[in-house]
């Protein structure tokens, strides 16, 4: 190409350009050298080097006298881009140009438009921060707006290759330093205006000057100004000004109906985006991966876009839903538990803001911050961000970013010291652990470190942000550039954390000592990961125990665990014989024989809960054991790593399969402990050797297996005798048989209660709706407690296991803030109103004569003036106590003013009896399957009626919830 091309000039001599650069070490010979100013170099100094490397010609913005031809320009930079438009035939005259440009959202906008133009059938390609890419190629890109050069030949290249829509962002260098020159924009989106770059701009109204020339005097000029159009976020005020002084095409983006492309209604989660969308093309909802209401935002400018291309809604939707991640920001790294870890991007004072307000709303714990900020950058935002982060933060890291040439140390000074004026509490790194209760910072210099000491100290139902670096991968220290991705190291820590929180692993040794077993085959393996008595679920490097139980033995499955690649069991000593202990002799299997296998699982567990040297909180009684210790581990965990029973795991089996999960983390055990038969609580008790022994109340169930109430009062007394010495009691003092019992306890007793003879009790107990207030009562300080649960059988529950919390040593505020947290366990009081208008009590789990007498009683309060149903099953287990025991429940249902009673099982016409001798009406009573009163209930229901569900475990009743459930449409 002839220089005079190029150039708009005559020359003589014209010479042939045959490449065109902008450094001198580059040139070739015949190529075109454009001296451009930079901040570490001007090319103008580097002319000579460029004509003895054979330039043909030279750009300059300053006079010089060289022995070639010599082009002055006004400003070489705007030169340059002019001229590589024309060297690669002006490519962005024939591509669809979309720029995007704002402090924060660039880059998400660029993935979610990409998205949506794939989905269209459309050829993008995006040039970004994070790379540039196009027909299925990536490649890096050192900053977000390649110089003019490199544009230009990105662009043509990415025409060639048949691209014909092209996303880019555009920061404010690229405007300022017109690298964007004679490129021609068909829109140009504009995100919002915050604090950045300052150190460059120097201060805002001259960054914002800057960001409006892409809508002012470049998009509506060229080829393309009578078609193209301006996206304009006006939720940002600068968005909004920009909107009101555009007289061109303009679409306006916001959460108010006045915008063009608008939402009103969103909801924010930390698993993602739901949101109704209206566009002039239509409406349409949506459903996303991202996290937080600036992600709305980027949606609804990317879906501006669309609509000014005129993309249909199904489209926009399709190519929004079709982004689950973006690299660096809020990239989700999987925990392995309920601790939400991200890695943002955000390096400004308000992309920091942002991103810890969308998280703060939608967090159910404490959200953790890791950030800091970059060296030989804009110096005035590191006390404004470090303010940002430690206020809206529980916990501020403080750390290293990209220090390069500058001293970490001083940029950490500097952040701090828009902590300090705040008075927040400063954590040193040894003292800092999970259970921290203050809002504050901590110091980490270290970035490495700082990320494994954010995910260190999370619990469950916190969120860590690790922010400033996002998607890159290194680090810059002094001059030197060092392999850094916080995702990698996030990803590291979770996993070091993690392996923290297994069980303790099983040398052979110690299986035997534990059990007193004898090896009978193999032993090459001497250490296992875990326990199991499940053939389904077990896991490689775990040892089977073979329990037989009631429906299967599970001797049958031992070779199908060792052909699983198990390399440990034990069996029962009957057992023996009939398996292949020669076959698994060759194959290096291990086998210890147990002359009883749930004594050998007890064993274990009874070994493993003495060396790992938690305190032991155990509950029995006949009501409230679940949520008695569901509340107390919510109490306890305020401030210890608990391990809490799951589901109905509180039996010879369950207690041991619960103790093995014990892991070095654990400071604490919360077990129930449940029975059918003498005996039992004190064989559990021996496995668990409680610290603290909890007896809730004392009442007719397990009849069956032993006869009387005294015999259950006898039944729950043996846990008192299974307490550690210097250990301590807890219990009801409100209960009769249970203070007959405190005679038993060997060490201290606490009592709880509504009795003045309580040390830890309720006072002012008062219904609210769904929920139960009263003040708790310590020996040294009270604090008012809103339960969020109804009842006062469960203001008793919550006193025992405020008992438990008091005797660990915390105070009021955190026994308050436990309960205040408890979630009941599903089927127990589980109350919800479904769309149709009706009421469900899902109190399903289990029953007893306590319990329905409880839940019934809850029914009548809460129902006030609506209409009342109950659907009772069978209360199993009663022995001949049955019969009485259901006619008193149907009685109590008959008196308690209920519309209608429902009953099924085999006691269900003693139930139906006795409601109608309380004076219910027969016509309102109805007895059946659960076939039949669910038929029967789906023909009356109206709005507002209450309906509680219970029955015993084995009744299943929860089918009946699920079936209630389905026909409203939940």
């Amino acid at each position: 190409m002839k220089l005079s091309n190029l150039i708009n000039a005559v020359f003589s001599p014209d010479p042939d350009i045959g490449s065109v650069h902008y450094r001198a070490q580059e040139v070739r010979p015949g190529g075109l050298f454009v001296a451009i100013p930079g901040h570490a170099a001007d090319g103008h100094d580097f002319v000579d080097e460029a004509i003895a490397r054979g330039a043909s010609a030279i750009v300059v913005q300053k006079p010089m006298n060289k022995n070639t031809v010599i082009i002055e320009a006004d400003n070489t930079r705007k030169a340059l881009g002019s001229i590589a438009a024309k060297y690669y035939g002006n490519p962005s005259a024939n591509l669809a140009l979309i720029g995007i440009t704002g402090t924060n959202g660039k880059t998400t906008i660029t993935y979610l438009v990409e998205s949506i133009l794939t989905a269209a059938g459309l050829k993008a390609g995006v040039i970004g921060t994070i790379n540039y890419r196009y027909s299925g190629k990536s490649f890096p890109n050192p900053v977000t707006t390649p110089e003019s050069l490199d544009l230009q030949r990105i662009l043509s290249e990415m025409k060639k290759e048949g691209i014909t829509h092209v996303v880019m962002e555009v920061s404010s260098h690229a405007i300022d330093l017109f690298r964007i020159e004679s490129c021609f924009f068909d829109a140009a989106v504009f995100t919002n205006l915050t604090q950045d770059h300052l150190d460059y701009h120097k201060d805002m109204e001259a960054y914002w000057i800057c960001k409006k020339k892409l809508f002012t005097d470049m998009l509506f000029s060229g080829p393309k100004k009578k078609k193209a159009f301006a996206v304009i976020n006006c939720d940002d005020n600068k968005g909004k000004e920009l909107s009101g002084t555009l007289k061109k095409r303009c679409i306006t983006t916001g959460s108010y109906t006045e915008c063009t492309v608008y939402s009103t209604d969103f909801i924010l989660g930390l698993e993602g985006i739901k949101a109704l969308i209206l566009t002039p093309q239509g409406a349409f909802e949506v459903k996303s991966n991202l996290v937080g209401k600036h992600n709305v935002e980027n949606i609804l400018c990317a879906a501006g876009v669309a609509s000014g291309f005129g993309i249909s809604p199904e489209i926009i939707k399709r190519g929004i839903e079709s982004v689950s991640v973006i690299p660096g920001r809020l990239e989700r790294i999987n925990s392995g538990s309920d601790v939400f870890v991200y890695v943002d991007y955000a390096h400004t004072p308000d992309a920091l803001k942002n991103v810890l307000i969308s998280l703060r709303s939608i967090t159910k714990g404490r959200l953790i911050s890791v950030f800091g900020c970059g060296g030989d950058r804009d110096r005035t935002k590191r006390p404004l961000m470090g303010e940002i982060a430690a206020t809206l933060s529980d916990l501020a890291v403080v750390t290293s970013d990209n220090p390069r040439t500058e001293n970490p140390l001083e940029i950490i000074s500097q952040i701090s010291a828009g902590i300090s004026q705040n008075n927040l509490h400063r954590y040193e790194t040894e003292e800092l652990t999970t259970f921290f209760n203050k809002q504050g910072y901590v110091v980490e210099p270290d970035r490495k470190k700082a990320i494994y000491l954010s995910i260190q100290t999370a619990m469950d139902g916190d969120t860590v942000l690790i922010a400033g670096k996002g998607h890159e991968t290194y680090q810059i220290i002094g001059k030197n550039t060092i392999p850094f991705d916080d995702r990698e190291e996030a990803k590291l820590a979770v996993s070091l954390v993690n392996s923290a929180k297994l069980p303790f692993p099983w040398k052979k040794e110690e299986i035997i000592e534990a059990t007193k077993g004898v090896v009978v085959s193999g032993g090459i393996t001497s250490l296992f990961t875990g326990i199991s008595i499940d053939s389904r679920t077990i896991s490689p490097g775990e040892l089977f125990v073979a329990i037989k139980g009631n429906s299967h033995d599970g001797h049958t499955f031992a070779g199908e665990v060792i052909d699983k690649g198990i390399k440990g069991l034990i069996v029962g000593k009957q057992h023996i014989e009939r398996l292949p202990r020669d076959k698994w002799e060759k194959a290096g299997v291990l086998c210890i024989v147990a002359e009883d296998t749930v004594k050998a699982l007890g064993d274990l567990a009874a070994y493993n809960r003495k060396r790992a040297g938690v305190l032991v909180v155990a509950i029995t009684g006949s009501n409230g054991k679940t949520s008695t210790r569901q509340m107390t581990s919510a109490i306890l965990s305020r401030h210890f790593h608990v391990l809490s029973t799951t589901g109905n795991l509180n039996n010879e089996i369950g207690l041991p399969l619960t103790l093995l999960k014990l892991s070095p983390v654990h400071k604490l055990a919360v077990v129930e402990l449940g029975m059918n038969h003498s005996g039992e609580i004190a064989q559990l008790a021996g496995i668990c050797r409680p610290d603290i022994g909890i007896i809730t109340n004392i009442g007719p169930a397990h009849l069956e297996g032993l006869n009387s109430i005294e015999g259950v009062m006898n039944a729950k007394g043996e846990l008192l005798e299974g307490i550690t010495p210097g250990g301590t009691a807890i219990l009801n003092a409100d209960d009769e048989r249970v203070m007959r019992l405190a005679q038993k306890a060997k060490g201290s007793v606490i009592l709880f209660g509504h009795s003045e003879k309580a040390l830890v009790r309720a006072l002012s107990v008062e219904a609210k709706g769904t929920s139960t207030a009263f003040m708790l009562r310590l020996p040294k300080e009270s604090v008012m407690v809103n339960l969020p649960v109804p009842g006062k059988f469960m203001v008793s529950n919550a006193l025992a296991a405020a008992s438990a919390g008091y005797i660990a040593g915390l105070n009021a505020c955190d026994i308050k803030a436990g309960l205040e947290n408890f979630s009941p366990v599903k089927g127990r009081m589980n109350i919800f109103t479904m769309q149709n208008g009706i009421t469900i009590i899902d109190d399903s789990y289990n029953a007893n004569p306590g319990s329905m007498e409880a839940a019934i009683k809850t029914l009548a309060g809460l129902k006030g003036n609506n209409r009342g149903i109950i659907v009772a099953g069978d209360m199993l287990e009663l022995g001949i106590h049955s019969e009485d025991l259901h006619r008193k429940v149907g009685k109590l249902s008959g008196e308690s003013g209920i519309y209608r009673l429902y009953a099924t099982g085999e006691f269900s016409g003693k139930i139906a009896e006795g409601a109608v001798g309380s004076g219910m009406a027969t016509s309102a009573v109805c007895t059946g399957s659960q076939e039949d009163i669910i038929n029967d209930l789906k023909s009356r229901l109206q709005p507002e009626d209450w309906i509680l569900v219970k029955g015993s475990r084995g009744m299943r009743m929860e089918r009946i919830v699920l079936k209630l459930k389905e026909w409203a449409g939940e």
